[in-house]
């Protein structure tokens, strides 16, 4: 999601692989400022190219950042982070923009790195930057050769391994953890309905690999098999606090029959959802 109230005056975009390269050109109408709201599902980096704007930005909730705009300055939002702010001057404000696919598993050594910066003085990000919105800007970034989509993978990580470094670790491993109670929330709020890891993936902003790896990691057990522990957990809650018989509480939560419900239940627990009702309540 972008929300911007400065109009667009511009916008090229070259593609290549799992990486987007922009180059945004937007009026700035003076008096109220332009207010902006984006919602990052990707990695993104910015770079500014104008100079002389009041620039304030909040990211996920954080304190404000404010800088006024120059050539060079660079701020990085990791996927899944929401942006607030405004931008105040007057003409045109230029900025480039590299979107970066989070789901790729080459970069699963640096999502525990990676954390929100904003106006960055760095003249190697800088410089490497500056070159790929060249390439874009004069076409040589359109994927004329085989390997150009290589190309910018390994750029892209070289890209973000610079970031991580000014970054460090400490708050990103919040950040993981934050997604994946993201996660967690979710699916227990779609728990009567059918889903798939892939889907799950999509929530996190991971691929479904990075998805699985830090299930492991943190919970200890797959993303699949917490669902299934998440229903057999809201199916006591059911046979506890409700009458349902126990075809509608398998019913209710997807299983394909009672048999079936039965049968997960009791490996779960060591007994029938009937016999575990009985004996909660003495019966």
């Amino acid at each position: 999601m972008r929300e911007y109230d400065a109009n667009l005056v511009s916008r090229s975009v070259t593609r290549l692989g799992g990486t987007s390269i922009e180059l945004v050109r937007r009026r700035i109408e003076a008096g109220a400022p332009a207010r902006l709201h984006v919602a990052h599902e990707r990695h993104a980096i910015y770079a500014e190219m104008s100079r002389g704007f009041e620039c304030e930005r909040q990211v996920a909730g954080a304190a404000r950042e404010r800088f006024v705009s120059e050539p060079g300055l660079v701020s990085f939002r990791p996927a899944g982070s929401e942006v607030r702010g405004s931008t105040i001057g007057e003409g045109i404000v230029s900025y480039g923009l590299v979107l970066i696919d989070p789901r790729q598993d080459w970069l699963d050594d640096l999502q525990g790195a990676l954390r929100p910066l904003t106006a960055l003085r760095h003249a190697r990000l800088a410089a490497e930057l500056a070159s790929m919105f060249e390439a874009c800007a004069a076409g040589e970034a359109a994927g004329a050769t085989p390997f150009a989509a290589l190309h910018a993978q390994g750029r892209s990580l070289a890209l973000l391994a610079l970031l991580a470094d000014q970054g460090g670790t400490a708050p990103a491993v919040d950040r993981v953890d934050a997604r994946l109670a993201a996660v967690t929330a979710w699916i227990d709020a779609h728990l009567t309905q059918e889903f798939s890891l892939a889907e799950l993936a999509e929530v996190a902003h991971l691929s479904v690999s990075q998805l699985v790896r830090q299930f492991r990691c943190r919970l200890g057990i797959t993303p699949m098999r917490h669902v299934s522990n998440a229903r057999l957990k809201e199916a006591q809650r059911l046979l506890a606090q409700t009458r349902w018989p126990v075809a509608r509480i398998a019913a209710h939560l997807g299983y394909t029959d009672a048999s079936h419900f039965t049968s997960r239940f009791r490996a779960n627990t060591g007994a029938t959802p009937a016999a575990w009702r009985r004996r909660l309540h003495g019966r």
